[in-house]
C-alpha cells in the first residue's frame, strides 16, 4: 500500500456545530477556526481559537477541544511530522559551517513554541491563507506542501522571537524574569480570552496566570496597552459583533451568554468601542451583505 501523501497527513479541514475529542499525544500543530470559536485546554491552559488568529500547540502536547456553537465552524488544522521543527530551528540558527560539517545533527532538546492565541499578522498568516486555498483547490504535490510547511515553520520561529520583545515593557532586570513575566501575562490573557462568557474576577484571571492580582493587573496594563476588565470587555464586545453578524440569536440573549450582566452595561461598552448600538450594528452589516448578495439569505459564512 503506498505511504499517505503529505497532504492528506498535514492538512485537515473539517465543518460541525459540535465537536469534543481528546488528542493524548499529537503532532505540532496549528489551529485555525473560521465562522465560529472552539474551546482548547492543554495542561492547565485554556485558548480559544476564532477566525481572529491562531493558535499553536507542542508536539505530543495533549489537548482537548470543544466546540458548542450556534454557527457551523470550520476547522484548518496543520500537523508537522516530527523533526521537522528541530531541522527548521537548526537552519536558522546554526552558522553555515556548522551546517556543512554536520547536516544531519539533531537537537539535545526538541523545539518548543510557547502556546498562546495569537492575532493574525503579516509573518505567519499569509502563510497559513495560502495553504488553505491551495488545500481547498484539489491535490498538492508534496514537494509543493513540504516546502511550504518548512516556510512556516521557519516564520513560526521568527514571530516567536519577535513576540518575546514585548517582554521589554516590563520592568524586570533579568532577561529571563521579563520572559518568564511576559508568559504568564500571557496565560491571563488567553485565560480571559477563552473564559469571557463566565463571571470573572481579577483573582481568577491572576490565578490562571501564577501572578498576584495587584502584579498581574499592573504588569497586563504595560504590555498589553488595556487593564484585564477593558480586555475582558473587549473579548464579550468582539464575540457579541460576531452573534449579531451571523446569528438570528435576539440582543437580549447575546448580552448575557457573553457575559454581560446588564443591556445597560452591554450597550454601553458596545457603543463605546464600536461607535454604534448592538442592534445598529447588526442592521448594518446585514444592510451591507444584502447590498452585495441580494439574492441570498443573510448568512455570513467563512
Amino acid at each position: 500500500m503506498p505511504a499517505p501523501l503529505l497532504q492528506q497527513t498535514s492538512l485537515f479541514v473539517a465543518q460541525g456545530f459540535r465537536h469534543d475529542a481528546f488528542a493524548p499525544c499529537p503532532l505540532l500543530s496549528v489551529k485555525c477556526m473560521f465562522n465560529g470559536s472552539a474551546l482548547y485546554r492543554a495542561d492547565r491552559a485554556w485558548f480559544s481559537v476564532n477566525e481572529a488568529g491562531y493558535l499553536v500547540l507542542n508536539d505530543q502536547q495533549p489537548y482537548e477541544i470543544h466546540i458548542d456553537s450556534p454557527t457551523r465552524v470550520e476547522s484548518f488544522i496543520i500537523f508537522f511530522p516530527r523533526g521537522w521543527a528541530e531541522q527548521v530551528f537548526q537552519s536558522v540558527t546554526l552558522p553555515a559551517e556548522e551546517l556543512l560539517d554536520q547536516p544531519e545533527r539533531k537537537l539535545d532538546r526538541p523545539v518548543h513554541f510557547f502556546e498562546r492565541f495569537t492575532r493574525h499578522d503579516e509573518l505567519v498568516s499569509p502563510a497559513l491563507v495560502t495553504l488553505r486555498r491551495a488545500h481547498k483547490s484539489g491535490p498538492l504535490a508534496d514537494t509543493w506542501v513540504e516546502q511550504r510547511l518548512r516556510q512556516l515553520l521557519a516564520r513560526m520561529l521568527q514571530a516567536q522571537n519577535d513576540a518575546l520583545r514585548e517582554s521589554d515593557a516590563l520592568p524586570a532586570r533579568r532577561v529571563s524574569t521579563r520572559e518568564e513575566l511576559w508568559r504568564r501575562l500571557n496565560r491571563g490573557r488567553d485565560f480571559i480570552h477563552a473564559r469571557f462568557e463566565s463571571a470573572l474576577t481579577l483573582s481568577d484571571i491572576a490565578s490562571a496566570a501564577c501572578l498576584s492580582p495587584y502584579h498581574f493587573m499592573r504588569e497586563f496594563k504595560a504590555v498589553f496597552r488595556l487593564t484585564p476588565h477593558q480586555y475582558l470587555s473587549a473579548c464579550r464586545v468582539e464575540r457579541a459583533k460576531f452573534l449579531l453578524e451571523r446569528t438570528e440569536l435576539p440582543v437580549t440573549e447575546i448580552c448575557f451568554s457573553v457575559g454581560f450582566e446588564s443591556l445597560g452595561s452591554f450597550s454601553s461598552w458596545f457603543s463605546r468601542l464600536t461607535g454604534v448600538s448592538p442592534r445598529a450594528w447588526r442592521c448594518g452589516k446585514k444592510a451591507v451583505l444584502k447590498k452585495f448578495s441580494p439574492n441570498c439569505p443573510v448568512n455570513m459564512t467563512a
